[in-house]
């Protein structure tokens, strides 16, 4: 994982996830670390999302407690398995970054193999096919 921390669209979609900030605000004010006591103190998502993003990069305990939240709570503790056998279809950017940081699998990659263009539908009709009444 960058040390950075995770880029600004995956900050956007974890802080739309209610239950998620709350679990991860929840935890980290039980941990026996200097952290405990400033998520304590907070209580609105942009007061914990302005502490999560500050101590992610650097707080290993806020780092493992972020990953830990959303791993069960967004995966449902699914991450050892490919992304394609979770069933999310169109799954939000923010939403592919949190797992390609906790799994490795990197799911937007440019090398991946593109769908074939599959042929004409055999049940579509042609518009010939129409203006003759085929079908009718």
């Amino acid at each position: 994982m960058p040390q950075a921390g995770p880029p600004a669209y995956a900050w956007d979609w974890f802080a739309r996830q209610r239950l998620l900030w709350r679990d991860a605000r929840a935890r980290l004010e039980q941990v026996s670390a200097p952290a405990a006591t400033r998520y304590a103190t907070v209580e609105t998502r942009s007061d914990v999302l302005v502490l999560l993003r500050a101590d992610y990069p650097r707080d290993e305990i806020v780092r493992a407690t972020v990953d830990a939240v959303v791993a069960e709570g967004a995966f449902l503790g699914r991450i050892d398995v490919p992304f394609a056998r979770l069933g999310l279809t169109n799954a939000p950017r923010g939403l592919r970054w949190w797992w390609t940081a906790l799994t490795g699998e990197d799911l937007d990659r440019s090398d991946a193999t593109p769908t074939p263009p599959r042929g004409p539908d055999p049940t579509q009709l042609s518009l010939d096919e129409v203006h003759e009444g085929y079908g009718g």
